[in-house]
């Protein structure tokens, strides 16, 4: 199994990537008993601070566990039979107190910060504090803020760069695809085509001035 190395916060934001993928959120409660939910409506909502956000059904282990203690671990699988399976067992809806560690054959692995332990399994792990929560369509939105992440050794490049054939992001296709998974690795670098004039931006959010630096090489922003 890969020994976990911990990335400094201005690479957290490199680690998750792409930025919305299929999840397993590990909790506690507060009798410490261990839950695991996979989600694949996960996706990384600001980049610095580095925040994730995933909408949980209201009454499961996971969002009482979110409330109750204020943290939880998302825990990013790769598009592996063995791991994609090990997704599927998570999501079942066991009875309060089952540990889906237990059932999926998962492995609970220390957190630098939070109490909840995250999943040996997964290559990357994102520990997290709540930062605001919203009850919405009978769901509850989870918005938290990264305190530590790690990733499995040699799984990113010596600038803290995502090895996309090494962690294999996976995505979930929807409720309407039931078993469903596709791969999201087959990752290309395009030019910008744009030639024209560069627009200035004089206001204070950070994420365009980085935006602004990038110039030809940008991206999608937030």
């Amino acid at each position: 199994m890969a020994k976990k190395q911990f990335q400094p916060p201005e690479l957290w934001d490199r680690l998750f990537a792409p930025s919305s993928c299929l999840a397993m959120i590990s909790t506690i409660d507060n009798k410490r008993r261990m839950n695991i939910g996979s989600y694949g409506t996960c996706t990384r909502v600001c980049h610095d601070p580095v925040h994730i956000a995933f909408t949980t059904g209201m009454g499961k282990d996971t969002t009482n566990n979110v409330v109750e203690t204020g943290e939880f671990v998302v825990n990013l699988p790769s598009f592996t039979e063995d791991l994609i399976g090990k997704v599927q067992v998570a999501g079942i809806v066991f009875d309060p107190g089952v540990s889906e560690f237990d059932q999926a054959g998962l492995t609970p692995s220390p957190s630098r910060i939070v109490r909840v332990p995250a999943i040996l399994e997964c290559s990357r792990n994102f520990e997290c504090r709540v930062e605001w929560t919203h009850k919405w369509a009978g769901r509850l939105m989870v918005v938290g803020r990264v305190v530590a992440a790690s990733v499995d050794e040699g799984c990113v490049d010596e600038n803290g760069m995502v090895i996309w054939d090494k962690v294999k992001p996976a995505h979930y296709c929807g409720a309407s695809y039931d078993n469903m998974f596709v791969p999201a690795y087959a990752a290309r670098a395009f030019e910008n085509p744009y030639k024209g004039p560069i627009p200035v931006f004089t206001g204070v959010d950070r994420s365009a001035a980085e935006k602004r630096a990038r110039t030809s090489r940008s991206g999608p922003g937030d």
